[in-house]
């Protein structure tokens, strides 16, 4: 598959098949991460594979629902930074994106997951350096069932013009800096797709 029929086929996977990811097909998922460009070339990007009760604690903490579902899921952590830039999610983040890309052309499905717990918990629960911060999970596996094409909100012409900011966008953003997030509010917050 090439690059721009990848780009435009992903999609955000949610419904997985019980097929195993094989190993070699992981290799090149997370070799793909390690080509990503990084701030000041640091490549300080380092994963974990979530066990089968990893995957429920992780839930169990407020994150969203479907990682205890998904058949391989990656931690993906990176040293925090002061940078006002944030290089350090950014960096991590284009790691993040050849990952998926990758599993895309390999017939693989993927979800990048940021409904997280709280980050001290995650660093916990992976007995995480203090300087590394979890930055997402990615979840890969063989969709089950034919992929929904999700239409692009924007043309190209808005995505030129800032837009205004919607109620739900100044609700999640208190949402994400409660101490506790109950399963009841989580819902609200958690959006449901066909894939």
């Amino acid at each position: 598959m090439d690059l721009d029929t990848a780009i435009k086929t992903r999609r955000s996977v949610r419904r997985f098949s019980d097929r195993p990811v094989p190993e070699d097909q992981l290799r090149l998922i997370v070799e793909a991460g390690n080509s990503a460009p990084s701030a000041c070339n640091f490549q300080a990007w380092r994963f974990r594979i979530l066990t089968a009760a990893q995957k429920h604690k992780m839930v169990k903490l407020g994150g969203a629902d479907i990682i205890a579902n998904a058949p391989l899921v990656i931690m993906v952590f990176y040293p925090k930074t002061d940078n006002p830039y944030h290089d350090g999610i950014q960096s991590a983040s284009a790691c993040i994106q050849n990952m998926l890309l990758t599993a895309t052309s390999l017939g693989i499905g993927s979800c990048w997951i940021c409904h997280l717990p709280m980050k001290t918990q995650v660093k916990q629960l992976f007995s995480a350096p203090f300087h590394y911060e979890p930055v997402a999970c990615v979840l890969l596996g063989y969709p089950a069932g034919a992929q929904v094409p999700m239409k692009r909100k924007f043309s190209f012409e808005e995505l030129f013009e800032f837009g205004s900011k919607s109620y739900r966008n100044i609700l999640k953003y208190f949402y994400t800096r409660l101490p506790f997030r109950p399963k009841i509010v989580e819902r609200l917050f958690t959006k449901r797709f066909p894939n």
